[in-house]
């Protein structure tokens, strides 16, 4: 993306949030102008779930950056006690209003600041392209939050795509990853159970959906 895009959407690396309500806010429950609204579970993920026909009941589940919530409510109809949430009040809006029969608790919350009530409190963790979505700079303290919602023996499920190149601020937003991200969970106590790569990525060389378990 060049410099004149990224002032046209508000990308500011010192306010790596801001953009994100200003994309929902404009869009609607159609997801109009949000450029990764599937309106559907992303298919990776969906076809996961189906070939590994995981069960939910009495767990607990975590979306990160849920944006229109499709993958929260996949995961509500496996069974599991679903948390969704996102940086933005106005996706939240949006996921309530599409589901509003959902049990699923849809929540406004930023993954930069960390939620520490959360540490260690999910039998599931979803991340989808949301570490991608925000500046490189900011990498390490993302994925440490990530791992701090696992609960030992809980497992995170993450799809990211991932470039060759170096990641800069000047080439996003997407900042995609670099394959050194594995090593990062892992050394915050999550290893690495199952990993799938595809060349069929978007934007990126390869995109990658990796499953953790947290082992302390």
């Amino acid at each position: 993306m060049d410099e004149q895009t990224r002032k046209l959407l508000g990308v500011d690396e010192n306010k790596p949030n801001d953009w994100f309500e200003s994309l929902y806010s404009e869009s609607n429950e159609a997801g109009e102008g949000v450029p990764w609204a599937n309106m559907s579970p992303h298919p990776l993920f969906n076809s996961w779930m189906e070939e590994n026909q995981l069960m939910g009941k009495g767990k607990t589940a975590l979306v990160i950056g849920c944006g229109m919530g499709d993958d929260a409510i996949k995961l509500e109809s496996h069974g599991f006690n679903v948390t969704a949430f996102d940086v933005s009040n106005s996706a939240i809006a949006l996921c309530k209003k599409r589901f509003p029969n959902s049990q699923v608790t849809f929540v406004q919350a930023d993954l930069l600041k960390g939620i520490p009530e959360w540490k260690g409190k999910f039998d599931f963790v979803l991340e989808i392209f949301t570490i991608q979505a925000l500046p490189p700079k900011y990498e390490e303290v993302l994925i440490k939050h990530v791992s701090d919602f696992v609960s030992n023996n809980g497992k995170l499920l993450m799809i990211t795509e991932i470039q060759n190149d170096k990641r800069v601020f000047e080439n996003g937003p997407p900042w995609l990853l670099n394959k050194d991200y594995k090593q990062s969970f892992e050394n915050h106590g999550l290893k690495e159970v199952f990993h799938t790569t595809s060349t069929e990525a978007e934007m990126g060389d390869e995109i990658h959906l990796t499953v953790f378990q947290k082992q302390l």
